[in-house]
């Protein structure tokens, strides 16, 4: 099989998985390339696939397929919800159906064995301390009604509901990236962000007035949903994470510039490389999940 045209777009990271997913389609999935990035697109790639959403090829596991299928029905009931399921299904490079890719099979693991979904859950975040029992697992969540949070269509990529030793519940939101970056696009309608922050009193004047005048780019937006989703559910604990690549530098000198601008809450938002994560699903030898673990490291993080 061909590995099909690579687009000349991207820095030298995003071409190397690009290639990487172009090789994969075409060695492990041995199935033609198709058009993209977008549905009406004319151009053709080698990490877009062809009929995806009848396959399920761009998804490593049956639970992670299904569970995609299912957030697309829900989009139907759920207009708030912005998955694209052009991209979902076909994009390989997409950080969209890596979420699925990574998290549906510890959201099913949870129906079946709780005790296993939550021991796994404490080591694949051992950086949070408060983590006993796993809850709840979701992919794609908005809570909604969205003007009761910031009044946008932010969402988490991933989301755990955990509890502690002492039955006291947090949140842990999770931003997946691959080759995309966290970004600059600006949410203008900053009322009901302004007023969160005025609540939470955990920036500084400076952010502040920064915000105010400029707006809100994503990694602000996704620490305020996820301190407003925690403070609405009264939550105990909450946690912003982004998971990307270990080249993924950007991601690290935002959070850190977000950082500076607190005056308190530092701790909970934080970067754990993409690898990192994988590496320790994979060292579960005696369950299931190392498989999918594995699969997973072969299909976007194998050199």
């Amino acid at each position: 099989m061909d590995i099909g045209p690579q687009s000349k777009s991207g820095n030298a990271m995003t071409a190397k998985y690009r290639l990487l997913q172009s090789k994969y389609r075409a060695e492990v999935l041995k199935e033609d390339y198709g058009h993209g990035p977008h549905k009406n697109s004319t151009s053709h790639y080698g990490n877009m696939l062809t009929s995806g959403e009848e396959t399920g090829s761009n998804f490593i596991s049956d639970a992670a397929f299904e569970f995609a299928k299912e957030k697309v029905l829900q989009k139907q009931h759920n207009k708030s919800l912005t998955i694209d399921e052009f991209r979902l299904f076909n994009n390989m490079l997409s950080s969209m159906p890596m979420c699925f890719n990574l998290f549906s099979d510890l959201r099913a693991l949870l129906r079946e064995d709780p005790a296993e979904a939550s021991r796994i859950a404490r080591d694949l975040f051992v950086e949070i301390p408060w983590i006993d029992q796993l809850l709840e697992v979701d992919v794609e969540f908005i809570p909604t009604p969205i003007q009761d949070y910031t009044n946008d269509k932010s969402a988490f990529d991933a989301m755990l509901i955990v509890e502690d030793q002492d039955g006291r519940k947090g949140l842990i939101s999770i931003e997946t990236k691959y080759t995309d970056i966290l970004g600059g696009n600006v949410a203008k309608d900053s009322a009901t962000k302004n007023a969160l922050v005025e609540q939470g009193g955990f920036f500084n004047d400076e952010l502040k007035a920064e915000l105010q005048e400029k707006g809100y780019k994503q990694i602000h937006r996704n620490f305020l949903l996820t301190y407003a989703y925690a403070m609405k559910q009264g939550f105990t604990h909450f946690a912003n994470v982004v998971i990307s690549p270990e080249e993924d530098k950007l991601s690290v000198a935002e959070i850190d510039e977000l950082r500076q601008g607190m005056t308190q809450y530092q701790d909970r938002i934080f970067k754990i490389p993409l690898e990192t994560v994988v590496d320790r699903g994979i060292r579960f030898n005696d369950s299931d999940f190392a498989g999918v673990m594995l699969r997973f490291h072969e299909r976007y993080l194998k050199p």
